[in-house]
């Protein structure tokens, strides 16, 4: 029997099941709707997006107020990076990205810019990973030549003459910065030749920027979809053609990477997937792993927060398989975050699908792609959903 014989078979069920209702009162379990196995009936369950965010790992500001607004100011702040934000390549009328194949800083970068939405529900960042916290990840642009190419003691004197009242209503006290050379990072004589203590310092300011506008991000999170809904028991809110493609997404295992209630292991693979024309090689997570290893930032550096259950993660270990290996996207809300790869060299879904399921008829694409939009959420509340209200 066909798939699609099998799924409408399940279809003329609407009007009187639940779909995916597992049985719990006998084994095997079994799933309400013809064509849906037991362990696929605990993968759909799974990827029900759940109403309160995960902690913050190494955070204790993550939550606080006052830091998510300072976090939302900087965000937005183009003099933070001499011209450029972290807007410029997450803008909010855009999904937070920018939909360009790879983004344009200070330079023109190699990587495709990611959504920010839902971020704080993830535990590994960039395409390789090299950030293992979200607010340990914006400290990665600020310093990059590409992107904003500024520096942490640079970054400390802007918070000290433009955000001083905001920074020390939520992490105390700034430094005495008036010796402090104007701008400099590790690697520069202007940092390395600063003492260990103020080296520690200016290194402190800088973790809680990063801090700050993780507490943001935990606001710019999108709410449940309709595929959330229909999980939870509301058959209208899938048409046919999105109900089979989530039959096709089931039957040809994309649940095998694009699991949980992110659709995303966060895991690291080699898919084999086109870069731009004339892109150099890029390593991927196997050129992450040293950075991660070596970041003062990570969750097993001085500047974590000690948190009620936070367990220290053991470092990272080289995987042969790690060679070009990128990590596996969200596809929450994917239908609004293209172009797709890690620099943008798939345009659309349908590239995605041809490249990814060559095999696939143009009718079955149809309906992944039409599943895919049932996972789009509904924007942030305000005012998180937008650019500040100017002052």
């Amino acid at each position: 029997m066909s798939m699609r014989r099998v799924v409408n078979i399940g279809l003329s069920l609407l009007s009187s099941v639940v779909f995916f209702g597992c049985s719990a009162a006998s084994e095997p379990k079994s799933c309400d709707i013809s064509g849906v196995s037991a362990a696929d009936c605990d993968s759909v369950h799974e990827m029900l997006l759940p109403d309160a965010l995960p902690p913050s790992p190494g955070n204790r500001y993550a939550d606080d107020e006052q830091a998510a607004h300072l976090g939302f100011s900087l965000f937005f702040d183009s003099n933070m990076g001499g011209g450029v934000s972290c807007a410029t390549c997450h803008a909010p009328e855009l999904a937070f990205a920018d939909h360009q194949s790879v983004s344009m800083g200070k330079s023109l970068g190699n990587r495709n810019s990611p959504t920010t939405f839902n971020a704080a529900r993830l535990s590994v960042f960039f395409w390789d990973g090299r950030a293992d916290s979200l607010w340990s990840q914006p400290l990665f642009p600020i310093e990059n030549p590409a992107e904003m190419a500024s520096s942490r003691l640079e970054l400390s004197h802007f918070i000290a003459q433009k955000y001083k009242v905001a920074y020390e209503s939520v992490f105390g006290p700034l430094p005495d910065m008036s010796s402090w050379p104007s701008s400099g990072m590790p690697g520069d004589p202007a940092f390395d030749g600063l003492t260990s203590d103020v080296q520690t310092q200016v290194n402190r300011v800088f973790a809680n920027v990063g801090k700050s506008v993780d507490a943001y991000m935990r606001k710019n999170a999108t709410s449940g979809a309709p595929l959330d809904a229909f999980i939870k028991g509301d058959p209208s809110r899938l048409t046919t053609p999105q109900v089979r493609g989530l039959a096709l997404f089931l039957s040809n295992q994309c649940q095998s990477c694009h699991s949980g209630p992110m659709f995303t292991d966060q895991g690291f693979h080699n898919e084999g997937f086109p870069s731009l024309t004339g892109a150099p090689p890029d390593t991927g997570r196997e050129g992450a792993l040293k950075v991660i290893q070596n970041n003062p930032f990570n969750l097993d550096g001085p500047y974590a927060d000690t948190q009620p259950g936070f367990v220290k993660p053991s470092a990272p270990q080289i995987n042969p398989t790690d060679a070009g290996a990128f990590r596996t996207p969200s596809l929450r809300n994917v239908s609004l975050t293209f172009p797709y790869g890690h620099d943008g060299a798939l345009a659309s879904l349908v590239d995605v699908l041809t490249v990814h399921a060559p095999s696939m008829s143009t009718d079955d694409q149809n309906d992944l792609i039409a599943f895919l939009q049932t996972l789009k959420g509904t924007y942030p509340v305000p005012p998180w959903n937008n650019w500040p209200t100017p002052q």
